[in-house]
């Protein structure tokens, strides 16, 4: 009896473990170069490459593994996960990306909710009211 229910216990973990599955991050694979980051309380806070003085990459893969690079040179990689979260500004469920080592780059959003505003336009907002969000174009 012991044994069936160790099996029963088994399977139920099983088949919950195999229907979880990554949202979809097609429209977010590529190289993103970071052009800004704006907000703040009364929108006070604007960055740019040139103000702070260093280029960023954000490279998303299809294998949700990212790599960050500054000034060209590799400071952190690992994994992503995507999650659904309900942003505060659209009250809608949005996509959450999350990275798997918390690194900050002092004036870049690089955790938060996601998306797509405009062809070849990434950004990525902290979901904080009076909160942060930085922008990235596709690289080509």
């Amino acid at each position: 009896m012991k044994n069936l229910l160790y099996i029963f216990a088994f399977t139920l973990i099983s088949c919950a473990s195999s229907q979880i599955k990554n949202i979809d991050n097609s429209d977010l694979v590529g190289t993103w170069n970071w052009t800004n980051t704006d907000g703040g309380f009364g929108n006070h806070i604007h960055k740019t490459p040139e103000s702070l003085g260093k280029k960023v990459q954000l490279i998303l893969e299809k294998n949700y593994q990212f790599s960050i690079f500054e000034d060209g040179e590799e400071i952190l990689k690992g994994t992503y996960t995507l999650t659904m979260k309900k942003a505060i500004y659209s009250n809608k469920e949005e996509r959450f990306l999350q990275l798997s080592k918390d690194h900050q780059i002092s004036g870049i959003i690089l955790s938060g909710i996601i998306r797509i505003v405009k062809p070849n336009t990434l950004e990525i907002s902290d979901n904080n009211y009076d909160g942060l969000g930085s922008m990235f174009s596709l690289s080509e």
